[in-house]
């Protein structure tokens, strides 16, 4: 074979092993992304699956690797990341690794900026999460920024009255009463009442739930009067409603009556709304016995808490005497009056000796008491004693006093009252130094104040 011939030869030949061998290596790029993405999802199905659970330190692992396999996959800038990025950040916050998270979200927030815009609906989520870890922090002021940019944003994308923007709103709240401003706060919060009403309309029922979660504010923060209006509102929407459901008339009867309760001025305000609510229940055609129950124990424990022993005594008689209505109630009943419950909880203060009106706390350092007790037949506290107080003798006669104005509803056995022996407490509190040296351990009055059933607002991150 001449030379020419060789070289046409070669080119023939080695021209289609080139073309070959270039389709084989897209072939394996394409293959090892397939196992990748695969693998992705894996660990996709594993976060998700995590992550309901609560099991947060459980799914960094997947939520780590997901994020490691997307950026080889699509690469470091991919608009891909964002999701993974929030998820990564959200299991960060929620084990407690604030700084971690804020890292996270802001790549992750620098990442759309990238790739999308400045106000991207994207942008809502990460700014959220930055706000929270900020409010973790005490930076309520950096957060309240981050979180009216996230607002704002929320508007131009979804409009003024879109219902996506609550939790938004939810932190601004937290974010206000951090910084001291309760006025602010209360806006954020009675806003989305007015973004439920323009959004679903106002007669309708999710309207209800922002009241509901507006009075439940007021109460957190102990704005009474406030509450109370927005429970007289809820109670004329649900009494002009035809058909109205029961148990929720009840439960704004209830809240009613405990706002009053907190105060303890009018015993007759207090009692009144749950004899309107055992009124509905009573026209029911099958009337509820355990919704009849909660009402008659809120009842007695109303008319105990202002001092009234033996009006409580014939209420809880009503509530044994609804087993012989329905013998399922019994185990419901004994259940509850198993043991004496508090209904007037006085707080033993947690600074002692009290500072005078606007001076500083000044020096403290760690202090401690515990006492015993029993509480008789009328919900009584008796034969108090103390047990251990560090250092002795600053806050025990005051800690006996707070036990001694301390309500129960006593232990009931057959319909029976009992006393009940041997409860204890153990207080810890931190001593002024500056009102010891001073000979300022005065025997002021500790304030009544009940203490609050609901848990403050959760900020959960989607």
């Amino acid at each position: 074979m001449n030379s020419d011939l060789k070289i046409i030869y070669l080119n023939i030949f080695i021209t289609p092993l080139l073309i070959f061998s270039g389709i084989t290596g897209v072939f394996s790029q394409e293959d090892q992304n397939l196992e990748k993405a695969e693998l992705r999802n894996k660990y996709q199905n594993e976060f998700i699956e995590l992550y309901d659970q609560k099991l947060y330190l459980q799914s960094l692992r997947p939520a780590k690797e997901i994020v490691g396999l997307t950026k080889e996959i699509f690469g470091e800038n991919s608009y891909r990341l964002i999701t993974p990025l929030n998820n990564l950040g959200s299991a960060y916050y929620m084990i407690e690794e604030y700084e971690l998270a804020q890292e996270i979200f802001k790549e992750c927030i620098e990442l759309i900026e990238l790739n999308k815009n400045i106000i991207s609906p994207e942008l809502i989520s990460p700014l959220y999460g930055i706000a929270l870890t900020l409010n973790q922090f005490g930076q309520y002021e950096d957060a309240i920024k981050v979180l009216d940019r996230a607002l704002r944003i929320s508007h131009v994308n979804n409009g003024l009255y879109n219902p996506d923007q609550m939790k938004i709103h939810d932190s601004l709240s937290e974010s206000h009463v951090g910084a001291k401003d309760v006025e602010k706060a209360n806006h954020h919060q009675s806003f989305q009442v007015f973004i439920s009403k323009k959004h679903y309309g106002i007669n309708n029922l999710q309207v209800d739930e922002s009241l509901n979660k507006l009075a439940n504010w007021y109460k957190r923060t102990g704005q009474i009067y406030s509450e109370r209006e927005i429970h007289k509102e809820l109670l004329n929407r649900q009494e002009f409603r035809k058909g109205s459901n029961v148990a929720s008339l009840v439960e704004t009867y209830k809240n009613l009556s405990f706002s009053h309760r907190r105060e303890g001025v009018d015993l007759f305000k207090s009692v009144n709304p749950l004899k309107d609510a055992l009124e509905a229940i009573n026209l029911m055609e099958t009337p509820d016995l355990n919704l009849k129950f909660e009402v008659l124990l809120d009842l007695g424990d109303t008319y105990i808490s202002y001092g009234r022993m033996q009006s409580a005594k014939k209420v809880y008689l009503e509530c044994w005497m609804l087993i012989n209505q329905d013998a399922l109630m019994r185990k419901i009943i004994e259940d509850r009056f198993s043991k004496p419950v508090p209904v007037r909880n006085v707080q033993i203060p947690k600074t002692y000796p009290l500072p005078p009106v606007g001076e500083e706390i000044g020096e403290t350092i760690p202090g401690s008491i515990s006492l015993n007790y029993d509480v008789d037949e009328n919900g009584q506290t008796i034969n108090i004693e103390i047990i251990e107080s560090n250092p002795e003798g600053i806050i025990d006669r005051q800690a006996m006093r707070v036990i001694n104005r301390v309500i129960y509803r006593p232990k009931y056995i057959d319909a029976e009252p009992e006393l009940t022996e041997g409860l204890s407490i153990r207080h810890e509190y931190n001593v002024r130094l500056s009102g010891i040296e001073d000979g300022k351990t005065g025997e002021r009055d500790a304030e009544i104040i009940e203490e609050p059933s609901d848990a403050p607002l959760e900020n959960p991150i989607d």
